[in-house]
């Protein structure tokens, strides 16, 4: 039995990463020897929410883990391995997880100030996205991104489940018609360069 891509969404949809997880699936259907073959980059914390999130989707294999700390990393495989998966290869440069062609997404957890730019990396290898919130420090960072998911014609998902709640949105307009909010202003962009990332993973100069 097979199942679209719509339809796995729709059935999957409780997971916190669900989307991401079926971003690969592009305009193909899931059959049952096929498999979405999944990265995690970024292993503390969210990223451990991300492994719990596809661990229990089927037709989904978490077949890479990268972290720069390699403690992390073998405790992730640990817990995947406990669940009965395969277990992930282990990679602590993202630049040769991305080379790794039987990879068709990341699911990037990692800190804030990697986010554009790993999801950037990602469309150049051909692989889908889901980034996590926030996609980026500064509107600068955000277009670039947008800019390569459209060249390279990628599907890319933002985690924003929690901004799109409705009790944000209630919250805003009570605001408003209290006046106690206005007209947000940009602040000014602080992080254009790239070079300064290189204390996490290795930027190539």
């Amino acid at each position: 039995m097979s199942i679209k891509r719509r339809e796995f969404l729709k059935t999957s949809g409780k997971a916190v990463t669900v989307g991401a997880a079926a971003l690969a699936l592009g305009g193909k259907i899931l059959g049952a020897n096929d498999r979405v073959r999944v990265a995690i980059c970024g292993l503390r914390g969210r990223g451990g929410d991300h492994i719990k999130g596809f661990e229990h989707i089927s037709g989904v294999e978490i077949a890479a883990l990268c972290d720069v700390d390699e403690n992390v990393s073998a405790k992730r495989v640990a817990e995947i391995e406990k669940f009965g998966a395969p277990t992930p290869k282990t990679y602590w440069d993202v630049r040769k997880l991305l080379e790794n062609k039987e990879i068709d997404a990341i699911s990037i957890a990692t800190p804030n100030h990697w986010h554009s730019l790993i999801g950037i990396w990602g469309c150049q290898a051909g692989k889908d996205i889901y980034v996590e919130k926030p996609c980026s420090h500064n509107t600068f960072e955000g277009r670039q991104l947008v800019k390569a998911v459209k060249k390279y014609n990628r599907v890319c998902q933002h985690g924003s489940q929690s901004e799109n709640a409705d009790g944000y949105h209630h919250n805003g307009d009570h605001r408003l018609d209290q006046g106690e909010a206005g007209l947000a202003t940009p602040s000014a962009d602080v992080h254009q360069s790239l070079p300064h990332r290189n204390h996490a993973f290795p930027v190539p100069r």
